[in-house]
C-alpha cells in the first residue's frame, strides 16, 4: 500500500516546486487498484501529481471526505484530468456551508454542488457504512463517543432559511484496509479524531490500526486538550499517525511531545508506504 499527499498546507522544503494550500488530497495505490481521497481547493492537486509522476486517469474511484471548500474545491480539474472514477460522498441535505466568525463576516466554505449536478452520472451518495471498491471502505456510522473540536463551532450550515450548527452528518471516514490492516483518513475530523478511530474499530474489529492520516481539527483547541487527545492516541498503540491542514502547527508540536516518533507532519508530496 502507497499513499501519496498530492496536497497539503505545508511545502516539501526538499521540493519547493510543488504546491501547498490549506487543504488536502491523497493517492492511494494498493495492490492493483488505485484511488483518491478529496481534491484540496484548487487543481494544485493535479499540477502536483503531474510532478510526482502520479497518472490521474488511472484513479477508480474518488471519495471526498466531507462537503467543504478545501477538500472537494478541486473536482472541477479532477473530471477534467479523469473521465471514469466514480465520486463518493456522503449523502446530505442541500445546506450551505458556512463559516461564521462574527454576524458580520460570513463565508460560504462549500463545494460547489452545480458541478455535482452536472457530473450526476459519476456521483455516488454513500447512505452508510461500504466497501466502495476493493480495499476502499467509507464509514458513516461515526459515533459521539468523544467532544468534538471546538473549532465547530464557528461552522454552519444554511437550509431552507435557516442558519444553524453544522452537524457534520456530511463527513465520513475513509478507511483502506489490506491484509495486515486498515489505514484511517480522517479528513477533517470535523466529528473528533477519536469518534473516527472509533468508527473503524467498531467496523473492523479485528484488524490492526496500521496508521491515521490527515487534519484533526485541533487548532482551536487548548494544550491540555490537544494533550489528552494524545495521551488516548498512544494508549490505542497506533504506531504512525501523521497530521497537519486544520490540526494547526502548534498543535501538531504538543502532539509531538506525547507520541514522540510515532507522530509525523504532513506535506505536498509526503510518500508513505506501508509494506
Amino acid at each position: 500500500m502507497k499513499i501519496i499527499t498530492l496536497v497539503e498546507n505545508h511545502e516539501d522544503k526538499s521540493n519547493p516546486s510543488l504546491k501547498a494550500e490549506h487543504g488536502v488530497s491523497f493517492y492511494i495505490e494498493i495492490g492493483d487498484h488505485v484511488y483518491m481521497s478529496d481534491v484540496g481547493q484548487s487543481g494544485n492537486f493535479a499540477d502536483n501529481a503531474v510532478k510526482l509522476d502520479v497518472d490521474l486517469s488511472q484513479v477508480e474511484a474518488l471519495a471526498i471526505s466531507h462537503y467543504h471548500y478545501d477538500h472537494g474545491g478541486g473536482s472541477g480539474r479532477f473530471f477534467q484530468e479523469n473521465k471514469k472514477a466514480a465520486i463518493f460522498l456522503r449523502r446530505s441535505i442541500e445546506a450551505e456551508y458556512l463559516a461564521v466568525d462574527d454576524p458580520e463576516s460570513i463565508r460560504y466554505i462549500g463545494i460547489d454542488r452545480g458541478l455535482l449536478k452536472q457530473h450526476a452520472d459519476r456521483i455516488i451518495y454513500v447512505d452508510n457504512n461500504q466497501e466502495v471498491a476493493p480495499g476502499f471502505h467509507l464509514l458513516t456510522d461515526i459515533p459521539g463517543k468523544y467532544p468534538k473540536p471546538h473549532g465547530d463551532e464557528r461552522l454552519k450550515m444554511r437550509f431552507k432559511g435557516e442558519t444553524k450548527p453544522d452537524t457534520f452528518q456530511h463527513e465520513m471516514v475513509t478507511i483502506v484496509e489490506d491484509e495486515k490492516g486498515i489505514v484511517i483518513l480522517t479528513g477533517c475530523a470535523h466529528n473528533g479524531v477519536l469518534n473516527m478511530i472509533a468508527a473503524a474499530q467498531n467496523a473492523f474489529p479485528s484488524k490492526p490500526i496500521r496508521a491515521v492520516i490527515g487534519g484533526f481539527h485541533l487548532n482551536r483547541e487548548d494544550d491540555e486538550t490537544v494533550w489528552e487527545i494524545g495521551e488516548k492516541l498512544l494508549e490505542l498503540d497506533i504506531p504512525k499517525i501523521v497530521t497537519g491542514h486544520c490540526t494547526g502547527d502548534h498543535a501538531t508540536e504538543v502532539l509531538g511531545k506525547v507520541l514522540g516518533d510515532r507522530l509525523q507532519g504532513l506535506y505536498s508530496g509526503l510518500v508513505m508506504t506501508f509494506k
